[in-house]
């Protein structure tokens, strides 16, 4: 024997002895070739007293037969089961020409114990009757092999039908696929059953592995959520109408108090206004509480408003760090703001932007000590604008840090339990900035400090602004309060009767519908929570008659859908308890653009358009200021102005680009430009420049571009 032949000997030797499946090669004459250790020990026989000998020896009744048959087979695997010492042992027997042993085929047999195998598969399958979760199994190619009685419960008698069909778990549920996709292996994903009573259901698919690793089928399961969906949508209906029940005395509360406090009922002294202030500040941690309570509704639902458009992160830095000047200055915490040079505009909603970084400045200036600092940047890193708000607190341990943002969790410290709060702010943010494509997270070292982060995907072009109509600083006229509730709509007369308006009240859809008509105000408050219908119904009518059709209709209520008021038609949106100074400013701005002339303003710099824009309004237009041709374009699809002052270099979309937009429109093409450009004009565009009513070269004055424009439009008029 030579060296390698040695090698491969001890080679197979080794195999045998340690291969846990009993090994039996018998030669043509079915005498014992080889009998491994494994066989020893299964069929009960000692191998120096059976090798050589006929199978015989071994006890196991069928094997002769079953060696027999096999040979018949001639060369094709076959599979018997024998019974030795009172098992049942699977055999899987291959014959084979051996060139040792000639006369006729060896056989190679491969003994598995099956002893049991059939009580367990009864017990599987007893354990599955059981489940009250559907269950799929199905083959490597697709078939459908089983399915369990509650599959079978769930689904209907149409089920029988798909056995042993190749189909998707969605055909045969007949379901309704979430958004998510088809059928993820190793992921969750729900559906509602089309029939027999549109149950929602949750499946999960994973693949079945062999002992080797190897995909030999797929199984589904499939669980009735229909009683959680019901509950959770109990809860949520549970939310809104506690929330309504209690933003509606809350409205009054925090109204009539912020009235008082304000010396609007006459004198108070220093006892008086500490006691109302007292009472004011719990009124606003109740407001902040329900507003937390409906924003996790919402969330939860899918049916929180996201208004996405191109914001600008400096700005909303800046006006927050100016919210919170007071706060921080009392609790003796300097706030510091770095935002990085030519920072791009980021995609998302201004307000829940906003919201997420008042959360995070609020609770950066909670939690810093006195003399300590509160520090808000902004930096642009590859497809994200990235904000960091930094504290100088006590720090968080890392094992809290991993549970910052799960609703109700509260790291336990003493400096927490003093400041209070629900632990439902960082549950929120983060929903938020993920529901914008972005992410939150925090860094943080014991006794050094916290710093909460998160991302905004950068602005595409493709994504546009499109400004809003900002009315002149006049007032007067008739206003309709329309409110259920008396105390509420007596809270906003006497808001805007401060302001100098008229205010009609109607507590009823019948009564609103009949005083708009006839009194024709300048602007309705609409709560949509009436006795006598929906509001949203009076709405959809004020809108389709054509007397009432252009008057601006702000919707004050505490149903909070946003989306919906402004589908039908509604010119803005407040959730009460409404603050009364962001009230009246939107009623001057709604009264003023109804009744001025409306002047698009665009330039790509923002200082020169707030300026303008600052000085027409002090004489009486409406203004819509856009930062690009693209908003500008957007701005007169919404509105369409009385005249626009256009800036020739801008980013997106240039002015010579609007200019031919305008003029080629048949239906704007009457509307007069005015081109404002430091540049030289591009001769070979000087026809689209021929186009405009004029030009005026930077610099200039506002006050002087004020007066071109209403020179303007008086020769128009």
């Amino acid at each position: 024997m030579t060296n390698e032949e040695r090698r491969r000997d001890v080679r197979v030797r080794t195999l045998l002895a340690t291969s846990r499946e009993g090994l039996l090669i018998v030669d043509a004459q079915d005498r014992i070739r080889i009998l491994n250790e494994a066989a020893e020990s299964l069929l009960g026989v000692e191998r120096v007293a059976v090798m050589y000998g006929g199978v015989g020896l071994l006890g196991v009744q069928g094997l002769t037969a079953a060696l027999e048959e096999a040979r018949l087979e001639g060369g094709a695997r076959a599979r018997s089961t024998v019974a030795a010492q009172g098992r049942d042992i699977s055999c899987t027997l291959v014959p084979f020409a051996d060139p040792d042993c000639p006369g006729g085929d060896s056989v190679a047999v491969v003994m598995r114990d099956e002893t049991g195998a059939a009580d367990e598969l009864e017990r599987a399958e007893a354990i599955l009757a059981a489940t009250g979760d559907g269950v799929f199994v199905f083959a490597p190619d697709g078939r459908l092999t089983f399915f369990n009685p509650s599959a079978r419960e769930m689904c209907g008698p149409r089920l029988d039908g798909f056995l042993g069909e190749m189909v998707t778990v969605a055909e045969i549920l007949g379901v309704e696929p979430s958004p998510h996709g088809a059928e993820p292996i190793d992921a969750v994903w729900e559906g509602t059953l089309s029939e027999p009573d549109h149950r929602v259901v949750q499946i999960r698919t994973n693949p079945v592995l062999d002992r080797g690793g190897a995909v030999i089928g797929t199984v589904s399961t499939m669980r009735d959520i229909t009683a959680e969906r019901e509950m959770a949508t109990m809860k949520n209906e549970f939310v809104s109408t506690v929330s309504h029940e209690l933003r509606t005395p809350l409205t009054s509360i925090k109204g009539y108090v912020d009235l008082i406090v304000d010396g609007e009922a006459g004198e108070i002294n220093e006892v008086q206004r500490e006691f109302l202030e007292i009472v004011q500040e719990n009124s606003d941690r109740l407001v902040s509480l329900i507003n937390d309570m409906l924003d996790i509704s919402r969330i939860e639902s899918g049916r929180i408003h996201l208004k996405v458009e191109p914001i600008e992160i400096p700005d909303l830095i800046m006006s927050t760090a100016e919210t919170f000047k007071t706060m921080a200055e009392k609790s003796g915490v300097e706030l510091v703001c770095e935002v990085a040079d030519g920072l791009p505009r980021a995609a998302g909603d201004r307000d829940r932007v906003g919201q997420v970084l008042m959360n995070l400045v609020s609770n950066a200036i909670k939690y810093s000590p006195g003399g300590g600092r509160a520090t808000i940047k902004a930096r642009h890193d590859g497809e994200m604008i990235v904000v960091d708000v930094t504290d100088a607190g006590i720090g968080i341990k890392p094992e809290d840090q991993a549970q910052l943002f799960t609703k109700f969790y509260r790291v336990d410290s003493s400096l927490t339990r003093d400041i209070g709060g629900t632990g439902l702010g960082l549950s929120i943010c983060k929903s938020i900035v993920e529901l914008l494509g972005g992410s939150v997270w925090v860094e943080s070292v014991l006794g050094e400090g916290s710093t909460f982060a998160f991302s905004l995907p950068v602005a595409s072009s493709r994504l546009v602004r499109t400004p809003a109509v900002e009315g002149p600083d006049v007032t007067g006229g008739t206003v309709l309060v329309v409110d259920r509730d008396p105390c509420v709509a007596s809270l906003i007369e006497t808001y805007l009767t401060k302001r100098g308006y008229d205010v009609l009240i109607a507590h009823t859809a019948q009564a609103a519908a009949e005083l708009a008509v006839r009194h024709l105000p300048r602007a309705i408050t609409l709560d949509v929570m009436l006795d006598d219908g929906d509001g949203f119904d009076l709405l959809q009518r004020l809108k389709n008659d054509p007397e009432t059709a252009d008057i601006p209709v702000l919707v004050l209520s505490v149903v909070c859908d946003e989306g919906k008021s402004m589908r039908l038609g509604a010119a803005n949106y407040l959730e009460k308890p409404v603050d009364q100074r962001r009230l009246v400013s939107v009623i001057d701005g709604l009264v003023g653009s109804v009744a001025s002339p409306l002047v698009l303003v665009a330039d790509d710099d923002r200082d020169i358009v707030d300026s303008i824009s600052r000085v027409l309004k002090a004489k009486g237009f409406a203004v819509m200021p856009a930062y690009d041709g693209k908003e500008a374009m957007a701005a007169i699809a919404r509105s369409r102005p009385d005249l626009v002052l256009l800036d020739l270099k801008m980013p997106e979309m240039d002015g010579y680009q609007v200019i031919q937009e305008i003029k080629t429109d048949p239906g704007l093409s009457d509307i007069p430009i005015v081109v404002m450009t430091a540049h030289r004009i591009d001769h070979s565009r000087i026809g689209v420049i021929d186009m405009a009513a004029g030009q005026v070269p930077k610099p200039f004055s506002a006050e002087e571009l004020a007066q071109r424009v209403e020179s303007l439009l008086a020769e128009e008029g």
